[in-house]
């Protein structure tokens, strides 16, 4: 068993491990301090639901990234229910995470449709028509680049 098949809840010394149980692999334990100020209440609190949970605390947490130069940008993350954990629900909640996805998807789109292309796969076997597509993506990019500094 991997140590992350394991959560521990309410171990005292006396009882070590008797109250530590299997996690389902259909389940996900997240562990962090989800927010960047500790609570602001020590009152105890009760939950009937993650809902509640996510309303009561407003989890939210800034995070530093580094885009494709190496520059840091610091993007606010908000969680309003479980689903924003998942990629999908980061990505569109960052704007440097959506731009490099959609980068990735049209990269991932050039490279199927150059795949299907039979033509496109046979003019890629000889090298001059290879260059020679290569020199004209290259003036393609160069032109697409001023036309973003315009």
């Amino acid at each position: 068993m991997d140590l992350y098949d394991y959560f521990i809840s309410k171990v005292l010394e006396e009882e070590g491990e008797s109250n530590i149980s299997s996690l389902p692999p259909n389940r996900t334990l997240y562990v962090d301090q989800f927010t960047d100020e500790p609570p602001l209440d020590d009152e105890p609190w009760k939950p009937n639901s993650m809902k509640d949970v996510f309303e009561h605390y407003q989890p939210a947490k800034s995070v530093e990234l580094e885009d494709e130069n190496g520059a840091t940008v610091t993007e606010e993350f908000s969680f309003r229910e479980i689903k924003d954990f998942e990629d999908e629900q980061l990505i569109a909640q960052s704007s440097l995470l959506s731009e490099e996805q959609a980068a990735i998807d049209t990269y991932a789109t050039v490279a199927r449709q150059m795949e299907r292309n039979k033509a496109m796969r046979a003019a890629l076997r000889d090298d001059a028509v290879r260059s020679s597509l290569r020199d004209a993506l290259r003036a393609l990019l160069a032109e697409l680049e001023n036309a973003d500094n315009n």
